[in-house]
């Protein structure tokens, strides 16, 4: 079978209602991965090691979901190997895309795509804003665990969280998300988790040293042949989250998994000047019993919101997906604690 006809395949298994007609169970491919995956903990962006219960059903797509226009909410989930979509701000669940092997972070283009990292398949998928299967890159070097979607060149970063054989992690950019990517590292980093690109075409991406215990915060200037380290000043992030651009207040949001070194999460806004970074305004969250949330390892500043999930762990509720105000955060807006289990990324498809 050639490649352009297995891909043929992989897509009408997941577009027509009929699944058996392909011959598939109706998700998304599992894809072959060479050599032996290392410990899931490895190659998980979350602070938590997640229970891994996958998913073996069909996926399950919505009427409402194929006819709407309006913006919608995708979450990974790295327990169940699924991937939830939601509407906004109701969180309805309107499908439920599995087949996947260790989803993680997220991101959006500019059609309303959303791009899936996963990292034990060594795969990044791409799902319409219906949640369909588009198209997927391979990941040879690496295991894949968060993108970023560059909307002045529709260039698609992917953060290696490590690479083959335990080696340091890197960054790939697909030139307009297709072919063989360019690889970059910073030399100070060797984990490798969120990113996000500037209004300028700029990428930020932040992660962990060599030793796993410190925060690294790196910057990849456009048309640049590597990165370099943002110094910060003025506070402290533990635990690599988000990294998203705030193009309103031009200022960097980034997530810190173990907010004032507790378990708790937390996102700072960044003014970025050169190479150093001012830790801003604070933003703490709390889950649906009014205590703080475990763990938010990817969440999305939209519309004057945050959304995107707890993977609580170490609480006492379930894990479930939030929309919290922005900057205030604090109690939650809405939620919906009857989908995740072990949840990681999130991205909003206009």
């Amino acid at each position: 079978m050639s490649d352009m006809t297995a891909m043929l395949a992989r897509i009408c298994c997941l577009l027509l209602p009929a699944a058996a007609v392909c011959g598939c169970n109706g998700g998304l491919p599992q894809s072959t991965v060479s050599g032996a995956s290392p410990d899931r903990a490895l190659t998980s962006v979350t602070r938590g090691v997640a229970a891994f219960h996958p998913d073996r059903g069909k996926s399950w797509i919505s009427s409402k979901l194929a006819k709407t226009t309006s913006p919608v909410l995708f979450v990974s989930d790295s327990g169940t190997a699924d991937v939830y979509v939601y509407s906004l701000p109701a969180l309805k669940l309107l499908a439920t895309v599995t087949g996947f092997s260790q989803p993680q972070g997220e991101c959006s283009d500019n059609k309303g795509d959303v791009w899936v990292t996963d990292a034990s398949a060594q795969t990044i998928y791409e799902l319409s804003h219906s949640g369909r299967l588009e198209n997927e890159l391979v990941d040879s070097s690496g295991y894949p665990a968060g993108c970023a979607w560059d909307s002045t060149t529709g260039n698609l970063a992917v953060m290696n969280i490590i690479g083959t054989g335990s080696t340091s992690g890197s960054v790939l950019i697909f030139t307009h998300a297709s072919g063989a990517p360019k690889q970059y590292t910073n030399p100070e980093q060797f984990y490798y988790s969120f990113g996000g690109y500037d209004a300028s075409g700029d990428l930020f991406v932040d992660g962990r040293r060599a030793d796993e215990a410190g925060f690294i915060l790196s910057e990849l200037p456009r048309a640049a042949a590597s990165a370099h380290t943002v110094k910060l000043t003025d506070g402290t992030i533990y635990f690599p989250g988000m990294v998203q651009w705030n193009a309103a207040q031009g200022e960097l949001i980034v997530g810190d998994q173990s907010c004032d070194n507790q378990y708790a999460s937390c996102i700072y806004a960044l003014t970025i000047s050169g190479d150093t970074g001012k830790v801003g305004a604070k933003t703490s969250f709390e889950n649906y019993s009014g205590s703080a949330i475990c763990d938010l390892a990817q969440g999305v500043v939209f519309h004057n919101q945050v959304e995107g999930s707890d993977y609580d762990y170490c609480g006492s509720t379930t894990s479930a997906t939030y929309v919290w105000s922005y900057p205030s955060g604090g109690t939650p807006l809405d939620y919906n604690n009857s989908t995740d289990s072990a949840p990681v990324g999130a991205a909003v498809s206009q």
